[in-house]
């Protein structure tokens, strides 16, 4: 028993020098790690899909590739992605594809980039370009100044140019610069 006394005195001891001769944590292998978790995907799901049902009728399908999670940047990438959204009565009322999209789960904007194909039935047009940002507060959708962006309608009226924006609430499209094609109007 004593024996046992003795040497918890001894540690007890040991760790009070050590406490007061300066010895301290390395601090910075945790702060290392804490930016590595800003990089790293918390999850990461192969051939993914998705379904948002709202009172027994889809109303948003995605599909990717990859989807990579990052909690602490509350993002979402995707790689190789292919969604629909679908109107009350689950009939596929857009389309589109991309190579890369990025969602930000608080706001539930995205970016998405490379290879960009969508169809929407509403509109009967089709847009193309290789890069796009869907802002989700503003409900607008714009290109990069130097990106171009292609709109062909089922009528045969086609228009590209730089600089792209769109704005859902107004129903009106912009273009920058360089803009050609032909728009009939009704």
């Amino acid at each position: 028993m004593r024996r046992i006394i003795y040497i918890l005195t001894a540690t007890a001891f040991v760790l009070a020098i050590a406490s007061l001769s300066g010895c301290r944590f390395d601090y910075e292998a945790s702060m290392i790690a804490e930016d590595l978790d800003e990089e790293v995907p918390e999850t990461i799901l192969r051939n993914f899909s998705q379904v948002m049902v709202k009172d027994t009728v889809p109303t948003f399908f995605i599909e990717a590739e990859e989807s990579m999670s990052y909690g602490k940047r509350k993002e979402t990438v995707f790689k190789t992605v292919h969604f629909q959204e679908y109107d009350k009565e689950g009939h596929v009322v857009t389309d589109g594809k991309a190579d890369n999209a990025k969602m930000f789960n608080e706001t539930e904007s995205v970016e998405l980039w490379g290879n960009l194909d969508f169809y929407s039935d509403r509109e009967e047009a089709s847009l193309t370009g290789e890069y796009l940002f869907w802002n989700n507060e503003e409900s607008t959708l714009t290109g990069k100044p130097d990106d171009t962006v292609r709109i062909v309608e089922k009528d045969g009226s086609k228009i590209s140019g730089k600089g792209f924006s769109a704005d859902s609430t107004t129903k009106s499209i912009r273009f920058e610069s360089q803009v050609s094609g032909k728009w009939q109007n009704e």
